[in-house]
């Protein structure tokens, strides 16, 4: 809305300036006053440069929420109607690379695992995921399950309790 009124009082005022030159100078005025017409470019200007930006939107729209990114790093995370988190085993190896294999994963946190989401790909839960690195010394797995709780389960609860959730 801001948008169009910035628009419509830029012709406005570049309209009105270009009458009143032409008025009082004639045809010499249209071309001198030729650069009042710059106001009426700073808001087209804005449209263009948002472009970009709306391209990117209904490019990503599809998968919106599904990818979050940790230290420059993808990670696929399907939220489900509980507002569980459940992560790409795949992806967070490429962050812990202490990670344990799917069957020992299976066997220390059994209800925290399974094949879930889409794509279809072996996924574990954050809690179970917590489990599992819960005696890790590294201070970057520390950081990473700090933000997987601070940054993406604690939020799809909060989403979930205020009745704002739509499972992905």
């Amino acid at each position: 809305m801001r948008l169009v009124v910035n628009i419509a009082s830029g012709i406005a005022v570049s309209a009105a300036v270009l009458y009143a030159l032409w008025h009082w100078f004639g045809a010499l005025g249209l071309v001198f006053g030729m650069p009042v017409l710059g106001v009426l470019a700073v808001p087209l200007v804005e449209i263009m440069t948002g472009f970009p930006r709306l391209a990117r939107h209904v490019a990503l729209r599809k998968v919106a929420g599904h990818y979050h990114e940790f230290r420059g790093r993808a990670i696929d995370i399907h939220i489900d109607a509980e507002a569980r988190c459940w992560v790409s085993t795949d992806d967070v190896r490429k962050i812990v690379v202490s990670l344990p294999t799917e069957a020992v994963l299976r066997r220390v946190a059994p209800q925290q695992c399974r094949v879930t989401g889409e794509p279809m790909v072996p996924r574990i839960t954050t809690e179970g995921l917590a489990v599992v690195l819960e005696r890790s010394t590294d201070a970057d797995v520390r950081k990473f399950c700090h933000w997987l709780e601070t940054g993406v389960a604690r939020p799809a609860r909060n989403r979930l309790e205020r009745g704002m959730f739509t499972p992905r």
